[in-house]
């Protein structure tokens, strides 16, 4: 008896809690319509306790709170439920049933016939169970199909956080150079600022004309403008990062800080045969159009099942009642009784033996989109040496730029500064000295627009092999086996 209870216990238990999905769910201000009366929560305060955001933090917070890549990960968590309905097909369905009911004849009218009035109350409880025994092997095949579209969308949550961390990455340096822009605008102000305040002097002192004054004025006006424009620049930035990381004000607070642009610019790179080979291992968009290649084979084997028998178990436990009461007559009986118990079992086996050719051009459906899945995985295989050669060249390309600029740099830093010396001394033009200006402007942003393109190139890199060592934290346990 407790054995039994215990058995209902689990059986309940299972019933309740089978269906049961625990998950974290989205931020509580997207279900507001006015931004201003959001509620709060916890993503809103992610980066309590960073000062200075470095790009792996970046990257670690929207890996665990993007909601557009945890979207991804809820679907390869459907796709497994979706594997594991296929393996049920291998057990026996069993169902019970239950009929009750009363039926009242009433006899009116009756002329030389006496048919007493009767009430029969019948019942019906069966449990019926089928098993399927053998289908060709289609079940086989739909559980090897379920497994690799599960396989496939994990592949692709995969690829999704590859594509994430790029992203941030883009983001994340976009705002560095952004800063830097800023530096440079300032610099260019405040040289201007210096040198027209020593102009007005000179002025004043009749030593200059009006248009040297006006001269750098203007030049501090389009400093002031590149300075603004950089700090939109800015703005869109951490706007893209915010979101990108999944705060739901789309923005970061203002006691963030980001680290500066390391100068470094040696090169960190082996033969490009090598990070060829590595995208080819760990590239998941390849994985999953391999995927969807097995998922077409097991369809053509699935598809020949069609010409094999299905064979099925049954079996059939079932008990009626019929209980009968007269109204008068019938010999002095006032009613009648019966229970039945009974059984079925047996073997049922079921061959299709024509239908108009379907089965034959299923086939060739099946087969017609295996050889589409094949080339389209062929088709990701060159397009990711396309990405990983032009990723690995634009990464030696700016490296090389990058030097370059650093050196040139030094070189119009030390120009300006001789062309400074010479227009107060009166050696030299005005727009001597402004062209050397421009050409420090120039040159400073070049330097910095090359090192930021070091740091994407690298970030892009890294995305074409998938070689990025900010791990999914969804990803563990995902995978499938049987």
């Amino acid at each position: 008896m407790k054995l039994i209870w215990k058995l209902f216990s689990l059986a309940v238990v299972i019933v309740t809690a089978g269906g049961c999905y625990n998950y974290t769910p989205p931020p509580v201000a997207t279900e507001n319509d006015i931004y201003t009366a959001r509620q709060k929560d916890a993503s809103e305060e992610l980066l309590a306790k960073i000062s200075v955001l470095s790009l792996p933090e970046a990257q670690k917070i929207s890996v665990k709170n993007n909601p557009n890549y945890i979207s991804i990960y809820h679907a390869v968590n459907a796709a497994r439920m979706r594997y594991y309905q296929s393996l049920g097909a291998y057990f026996p369905t069993i169902t019970s049933n239950f009929n009750g009911g009363l039926t009242n004849n009433q006899y009116n009218g009756q002329v030389n016939i006496n048919n007493p009035n009767t009430n029969n109350l019948a019942s019906s409880t069966s449990l019926n169970a089928n098993w399927l025994l053998f289908d060709g092997f289609i079940r086989e095949m739909n559980v090897s199909i379920a497994k690799y579209l599960a396989d496939n969308k994990r592949q692709l949550e995969e690829n999704a956080r590859r594509i994430l961390l790029n992203s941030v990455a883009i983001a994340y340096n976009d705002i560095l150079l952004a800063i830097e822009q800023q530096r440079i605008a300032r610099a260019d102000m405040e040289f201007q600022l210096k040198n027209l305040k020593e102009t007005q002097l000179k002025y004043q002192a009749g030593a200059v004309p009006l248009s040297d004054v006006l001269n750098f004025k203007i030049l501090n006006n389009t400093a002031t403008g590149s300075q603004i424009a950089s700090e939109y620049r800015y703005n869109i930035a951490v706007y893209s990062l915010s979101a990108l990381m999944g705060i739901p004000t789309a923005k970061l607070p203002s006691y963030i800080k980001f680290p500066p642009i390391n100068p470094d610019t040696d090169e960190h790179l082996t033969s490009v045969d090598v990070y060829l080979d590595t995208a080819l291992n760990n590239r998941p968009d390849l994985k999953s159009f391999r995927d969807l290649v097995k998922v077409a084979q097991y369809g053509v084997y699935r598809s020949y099942g069609a010409y094999s028998p299905t064979v099925s178990a049954y079996g059939t436990l079932d008990y009626t009642t019929s209980l009968t009461r007269y109204g008068g007559g019938n010999g002095g009986i006032n009613h009648t009784y019966n229970n039945n118990p009974g059984s079925q079992v047996g073997i049922q086996a079921e061959l299709l033996m024509f239908d108009g050719l379907k089965r034959e051009n299923i086939v060739r459906e099946f087969k017609a989109e295996l050889s589409r899945a094949k080339f389209e995985a062929a088709s990701a295989w060159i397009s990711i040496i396309q990405e990983v050669r032009g990723a690995y060249d634009n990464y030696v390309q700016n490296i090389k730029q990058a030097k370059l600029y650093e050196k040139t740099l030094l070189l119009v830093n030390k120009q300006r500064d001789l062309v400074e010396e010479e227009y107060r001394a009166g050696n030299t033009e005005l727009t001597r000295l402004n062209e050397a200006q421009r050409n420090v402007v120039e040159a400073d942003t070049n330097l910095v627009q090359a090192l930021v393109n070091v740091r994407k190139a690298r970030a892009q890199l890294d995305a074409s092999t998938n070689t990025n060592t900010t791990g999914s934290v969804y990803t563990d346990g995902n995978t499938i086996e049987y």
